[in-house]
């Protein structure tokens, strides 16, 4: 069984990979479930504004630890444009190609260097705070009617979060800060993600259930 490790831009997607998906991965014997903060520059970690801090820090990973299965865990909202093939792939007609383009070119491009891996690049459309909207339940759970009535409007209006759009003013993390105006990303994200729950948000988010399907399988492998 091999260990998993998430190459997370914030301290939110780290403590969802240590509280909400570590769990669901140990169901399936698969014990050692780690989130690794991108460094940006010595001495500090998260933050995910050139490409080349991921890079370095996956290619060390790789060739460190090569049997352990590694993965990304990024936003397409505000994907710096150092990416590889980011202008070739911003021209796709959808933002789904856009992001299989992204996730491929940054394959490509890890692996010139890498013989051997274990290897599954994500990028989360269009944001985590997409997935806090699988269900309502962690709104209702933490907030007045006010709050997870407009949370419901919107829940409905997507049947897939993924699927909520990235524009300045209504991307997944606008759209809360409308609504919940002291929103926290790193201690509100995490609470509602655990009120709602791993089984609901897989449910409701196929592209992100398929990427936790791929990193079971390798790991299990």
């Amino acid at each position: 069984m091999r260990r998993v490790y998430f190459v997370v831009e914030g301290q939110t997607e780290s403590e969802f990979v240590e509280q909400v998906l570590a769990p669901y991965f140990l169901e399936y014997g698969i014990y050692d479930v780690r989130a690794i903060l991108i460094e940006t520059s010595p001495g500090h970690k998260g933050g995910f504004v050139k490409y080349g801090h991921l890079k370095k820090l996956v290619t060390r990973l790789l060739k460190q630890e090569p049997d352990v299965a590694i993965t990304t865990f990024v936003d397409y909202f505000r994907i710096p444009s150092s990416m590889p093939g980011y202008s070739d792939c911003m021209s796709r007609p959808q933002v789904s190609q856009k992001i299989i383009c992204l996730e491929q070119q940054l394959k490509n491009d890890i692996l010139t260097e890498i013989e051997r891996h274990f290897f599954i690049p994500y990028i989360q459309q269009y944001e985590f705070e997409a997935l806090l909207f699988s269900a309502n339940d962690g709104f209702e759970a933490l907030w007045d009617a006010a709050v997870f009535n407009a949370t419901n409007d919107i829940i409905r209006q997507f049947p897939n979060p993924e699927e909520i759009n990235h524009g300045p003013d209504t991307a997944p993390s606008k759209r809360l800060l409308n609504i919940i105006p002291g929103y926290e990303k790193i201690i509100d994200g995490n609470m509602i993600a655990m009120e709602i729950g791993i089984d609901a948000i897989l449910e409701k988010c196929p592209r992100f259930r398929a990427w936790v399907e791929k990193l079971i399988e390798m790991a299990r492998d």
